[in-house]
């Protein structure tokens, strides 16, 4: 476990997914995960220009500002940010370009809890072993 919680960012059009993942990840990942949930592209933006996102959840497709626009956006503000796509369909053009990009995992819509909460655990454990290699004082004492 890290030890502090990974700040995450919930991305969908769509409300009931927002709310969907929202329920799953606060359920199985309450102490590991800050959550916070946008359906609005623009107020994502904004929320990730001024705090530092280590997981990123967005929908693909979206109006406006697509989840490959996002996934750019976050990768500038920190190279570090985990990008996780859901997706309606899979499109291998997208999957692609996703992957290029920095792209880390792709949930194909309607989303299974147990698939989303094992690419999440996933990445608290990567962010657990990030912490550890690059602070390894203060996660031993973490330990204590």
């Amino acid at each position: 476990m890290t030890s502090r919680s990974l700040k995450t960012v919930i991305l969908d059009d769509d409300p009931g997914i927002v709310r969907l993942v929202k329920t799953i990840l606060r359920g199985a990942f309450s102490n590991e995960l800050d959550l916070h949930d946008f359906t609005d592209v623009h107020e994502a933006k904004r929320w990730i220009s001024s705090n530092c996102c280590d997981l990123l959840i967005s929908d693909i497709e979206m109006p406006d500002i697509n989840g490959m626009d996002m996934l750019l956006f976050a990768k500038h503000r920190n190279a570090w940010t985990q990008v996780v796509f859901l997706t309606g369909h899979s499109n291998w053009i997208h999957v692609t370009e996703a992957i290029e990009n920095g792209a880390s995992d792709f949930l194909l819509k309607p989303i299974k809890r147990e698939e989303l909460c094992n690419i999440v655990q996933q990445h608290i454990d990567r962010a657990a072993r990030w912490q550890s290699a690059l602070f390894p004082r203060q996660a031993s004492q973490a330990g204590t």
